[in-house]
């Protein structure tokens, strides 16, 4: 028997039904749904519980009830068990979920079946070392991020790829995107839209005051080396803006691509570009 997480972002108005919904619907496919213990609580299923830290290992499959951010949120809480996961959406933009609300029915049958197909999706680590030791690991779906506080003057960065010294960066931030992330946050600060089916980290800097201000894109086997040239009031590095580490004036910066990735459950036979096109036509991107 195949063993499903199903992750409910509470936040959703509608998230409780759509989840107790999806609970019956694979139940009745034969599938064993276990859940976080606290979640499961708030659906009066205590049996469907399971400790938080247990629960990766034990999964065939995840599926996340929200929008793209539960999405990215699971992703990285599932890391790095590669556990192939689809998103339910609950919300409004929709680009990374693959599946709304009245397709249940139907998702949960052709997961039943097998008929669905597994797309890879690489993720992005950032190391942060102090005196040569590692303080800090964040891992992202989207992207790693290098910005400036609110009230903090501009950043001085140097860059250097695979050791070798790229440039000086005099700008807002840095993006470091994957071909997923492309979509978000890197292509409003001007990057380039990425097939996901690519190997690439794109640089995007935020606001940058200094000749190198257009995006780079690398191979997935780079390694990216960044050091502040000027001591830092306020610097902030994130990971798919969800997760947040202050950085100090001293602490060097690793970026690379993750050893793990992502795996999606696709159901439909729509391409990247179909979806692209899609949403550029509502008006979502």
């Amino acid at each position: 028997m195949k063993k499903i997480g199903v992750f409910p972002l509470f936040e959703k108005p509608e998230a409780a039904r759509v989840a107790r919904k999806l609970i019956h619907l694979l139940a009745q496919a034969g599938f064993q749904v276990v859940m976080e213990e606290e979640s499961a609580a708030r659906l009066d299923a205590a049996e469907l519980g399971c400790r938080k830290e247990d629960l990766p290992a034990q999964l065939d499959y995840g599926v996340v009830l929200g929008g793209d951010g539960a999405l990215l949120s699971l992703a990285r809480r599932l890391y790095p068990w590669e556990i192939p996961i689809f998103g339910i959406n609950l919300g409004h933009l929709g680009f990374l979920t693959e599946v709304e609300d009245k397709e249940l029915e139907s998702a949960v049958e052709k997961l039943r079946r097998g008929e669905f197909v597994v797309e890879n999706r690489i993720m992005v680590n950032a190391e942060v070392t102090s005196a040569g030791k590692q303080r800090a690991c964040l891992v992202g779906l989207n992207d790693i991020v290098i910005s400036k506080g609110l009230f903090s003057r501009m950043l001085r960065l140097e860059l250097l790829i695979d050791g070798f010294f790229t440039g000086m960066l005099a700008a807002d931030g840095l993006i470091v995107a994957t071909p997923t992330g492309s979509t978000a946050y890197s292509l409003s600060a001007g990057g380039p839209i990425v097939s996901p089916q690519l190997s690439a980290l794109v640089l995007t800097p935020i606001c940058a005051h200094s000749l190198f201000n257009r995006p780079l894109v690398v191979d997935s086997n780079a390694v990216i080396e960044i050091k502040f040239t000027a001591p830092p009031h306020e610097v902030l590095l994130t990971a798919d803006g969800q997760e947040c580490l202050g950085l100090e004036a001293e602490d060097g910066i690793k970026i690379y691509t993750a050893p793990h990735r992502t795996k999606f459950i696709r159901f439909k036979e729509k391409s990247f570009y179909h979806i692209l096109r899609e949403k550029v036509k509502e008006g979502k991107l």
